[in-house]
């Protein structure tokens, strides 16, 4: 019987409807609306849908986009490191992809 002899590739994560719809509105939400309790309910059900509690109870958040804070070897740093990791592949999953109709039209010119 074959054998693989190679390590298996990592895989993109393949992320729920229910997740980039949710990351969607978390970030077109104002910031100056951030510290309502309907948008805080929406992150922290956001990060258990993405495995990031831990991370949300440290004050990271895949839609944060400042820069890190504390100690380089420190908790908060280490799931900023982590968020930051997730936030890019939520955007590629999010950015529309070439093959899909664009919103406008192209003009002829």
């Amino acid at each position: 019987m074959p054998v693989k002899l190679r390590e298996a590739k990592t895989r993109r994560p393949v992320f729920t409807d229910e997740v980039l719809s949710l990351f969607r509105e978390l970030e077109a939400w104002p910031l100056r609306r951030r510290r309502q309790q309907e948008y805080i309910a929406k992150s922290k059900r956001l990060a258990a849908l993405l495995d990031l509690t831990s991370e949300w109870w440290t004050m990271n958040h895949v839609h944060n986009t400042d820069p890190p804070c504390g100690p380089k070897e420190g908790v908060a740093r280490v799931d900023w490191v982590t968020c930051r990791e997730m936030r890019e592949r939520l955007l590629e999953a999010t950015r529309p992809q070439r093959n899909e109709p664009a919103d406008q039209p192209e003009k002829l010119v």
